[in-house]
């Protein structure tokens, strides 16, 4: 008798509904596996930084859906953060750039050192409630100071449901800024 089964003609049958299912299971298995991939790649690539620069930290990684967002701790950091977060940005591009060398594939990734974005994402919300008030009040536009693209992001964001002003962004490369305007 032989250790392998007997051979058949009969062919599995899955219902379409069962076939799709199960494909799109698939892709979202590999597209899971990839953002993981991916974001062990960006802590990798952070604390092999750390290492090299002699700072103590450490990159953790979690997802907001298709984003990968690292956070770097450790006492001292503030030279990676930089004056205005411009050493954060550059370093944020840095490792998003080698992740996607590395994968060969778009990632969707950002950069928190210290709770540094987080502490900054609260002054420009209180900032543009404040510029908010004051286009109400006197009815002209603000133009705000250059920012980068993440600071205009929040401003833009902070404001898109708050009645009687529009904001929109205006200059390009380090001066794009953004106008409140009345509406």
């Amino acid at each position: 008798m032989s250790e392998f089964p007997e051979a058949t003609n009969e062919v599995p049958v899955e219902s379409p509904d069962e076939a799709n299912a199960a494909a799109a299971e698939g892709v979202d298995d590999s597209e899971d596996s990839l953002l993981d991939d991916q974001a062990d790649l960006a802590e990798d690539f952070l604390d092999g930084l750390l290492d090299v620069l002699d700072l103590d930290g450490e990159a953790t990684a979690e997802f907001a859906g298709d984003t990968i967002e690292v956070e770097l701790t450790g006492p001292d950091l503030g030279l990676l953060i930089g004056r205005h977060g411009a050493t954060l940005e550059a370093l944020q591009d840095l490792v998003r750039t080698a992740v996607q060398h590395q994968t060969e594939s778009r990632v969707l990734l950002t950069l928190d050192i210290g709770g540094y974005r987080t502490r900054q994402r609260a002054v420009l919300e209180r900032r543009a409630s404040s510029v908010a008030a004051e286009v109400r009040a006197e009815g002209k536009s603000v133009e705000l100071e250059p920012m980068s693209a993440f600071e205009r992001k929040v401003v833009h964001n902070a404001l898109a449901n708050t009645p009687g002003v529009g904001t929109r962004s205006e200059g390009e490369g380090s001066d794009r800024h953004i106008v409140v305007y009345p509406s």
